[in-house]
């Protein structure tokens, strides 16, 4: 394994080591920081069999051909019940697992009012088919509905289908078998100009069981087509193979359509020290904005100061767009519905604090807007800590940021939860 690899892993196992080091943070923000007062975004599924959905992510963007409706995107989602035992205790237990990403759709804006917005309760969408052929050797199968697909009461479905060909950390095939399990984790969403489609980001992760320990080997794109329920120009752009070179500038998210290009973000925390990120860098790329061209590795450029125009073909010679970043993930997208331009949600740590940054074009200059944290408590297991703070801008106002994140102690074993922050 190379040495860029290996020291992506270190990166990834500090943070997640960290939780088990970190003096948790109990309670949230002041209450004046707050607008939306925090809610769990919940499913149908979930309140009408009374389960609980502790999947992670919380991606969503506007449906084109369906006004007031909004698509979600989530990551792994294990599905909770409960159980009564001998002595009438009643307590979670884990029906399934379903890894890799789900997806729901609903209004946009469930609740409105002085408290703030928020979204309605969400149906579960179904295993997108296949529109076109596999454009990467990692696609695993046709995306047709299997034993996977949902059932007649509308339980959750794997919405990407599993990346093959990724292996463990020891050089293993990435399966069951080896303890372990392939997931394409969703980056990002946002609609593609003049189509009624949406563009989906992920990366793929081989991803040991018992701990949760990741690692990466991919990103890739798809097209999904809301009104078939299909995905096409399915593509794992960067795959192991060419991943080495420089993994942090090629784990990308946050698509953003501006002019001629598309816009990729994604993090890198090189000094993770007790939950906190202290140094990083956030990296940018940009390609040009057709599938022929985003397919493609060799069409992608990274923002770099060491290059004359600012662009460069070499992701190893990628520089951060924001000095001083200190990133443990980060969201961004353009938020016109609110009066502002460009604007980034940088997390910095596991107990959810984050940075707001806004820009007039995704190339240009980033203003830090203001600082703040979600209300996050630690929960139970290993991935006990806050994460995947997310804005969404078809939820937020002129007044207030709407963000999502992942509160591991809500529901059954966490939650997406969503709350509003004033700009």
């Amino acid at each position: 394994m190379r040495a860029g690899t290996r020291l992506r892993r270190r990166i990834i196992l500090l943070i997640f080591f960290a939780v088990l080091l970190v003096v948790p943070t109990a309670g949230g923000p002041p209450a004046q920081q707050g607008m939306v007062t925090p809610v769990q975004v919940l499913s149908g599924f979930e309140l009408a069999a009374g389960v609980s959905l502790a999947r992670d992510c919380g991606y969503s963007a506007p449906l084109p051909a369906s006004p007031g409706r909004s698509l979600w995107l989530f990551c792994d989602t294990p599905v909770y019940v409960p159980s009564t035992n001998a002595r009438g205790r009643v307590r979670w237990v884990l029906q399934r697992f379903i890894s890799g990403s789900t997806a729901a759709v609903g209004l946009t804006v469930g609740r409105s009012g002085p408290a703030g917005r928020a979204p309605g309760p969400l149906s579960e969408v179904g295993t997108p088919a296949a529109s076109a052929p596999a454009a990467s050797p990692s696609r695993a199968g046709t995306g047709t509905a299997t034993d996977d697909a949902p059932t007649p009461g509308g339980a959750p479905a794997p919405f990407l289908p599993a990346p093959v060909g990724l292996v463990t950390q020891a050089g293993l095939p990435c399966g069951p078998g080896n303890g372990s399990y392939a997931a394409s984790w969703v980056s990002g969403v946002t609609r593609i100009p003049s189509t009624p489609d949406l563009l989906v980001t992920f990366n793929n992760f081989c991803v040991l069981s018992g701990s949760g320990e990741f690692q990466p080997e991919g990103f890739g794109l798809a097209d999904y087509d809301p009104a078939t329920g299909t995905l096409s120009h399915y593509v794992t752009v960067f795959s192991r193979t060419n991943l080495d070179d420089a993994p942090s500038a090629k784990l990308l998210g946050s698509p953003v359509f501006s002019g001629r290009y598309l816009y990729l973000f994604g993090p890198m925390c090189t000094a993770p020290a007790f939950g906190r990120c202290t140094t990083g860098a956030l990296f940018e790329a940009r390609v040009p904005a057709s599938p022929l061209a985003w397919t493609r590795p060799l069409s992608y450029q990274w923002s770099s100061r060491v290059s004359p125009d600012s662009w460069t073909s070499d992701a190893t010679a990628a520089t951060s767009i924001i000095a001083g970043a200190r990133p443990s993930a980060v969201s961004v997208a353009d938020f016109p519905g609110a009066g502002r331009p460009f604007v980034l949600v940088e997390q910095t740590d596991i107990n959810g604090a984050f940075t707001v940054y806004e820009s007039p074009t995704p190339a240009g200059t980033w203003k830090r807007l203001r600082s703040g944290r979600v209300p996050c408590q630690t929960g139970a297991g290993y991935a006990n800590f806050c994460r995947a703070i997310i804005g969404h801008p078809e939820l937020s106002t002129r007044a207030q940021l709407v963000l999502s994140y992942f509160n591991p102690a809500a529901g059954a074993r966490g939650h997406v939860m969503v709350a509003g922050f004033r700009w």
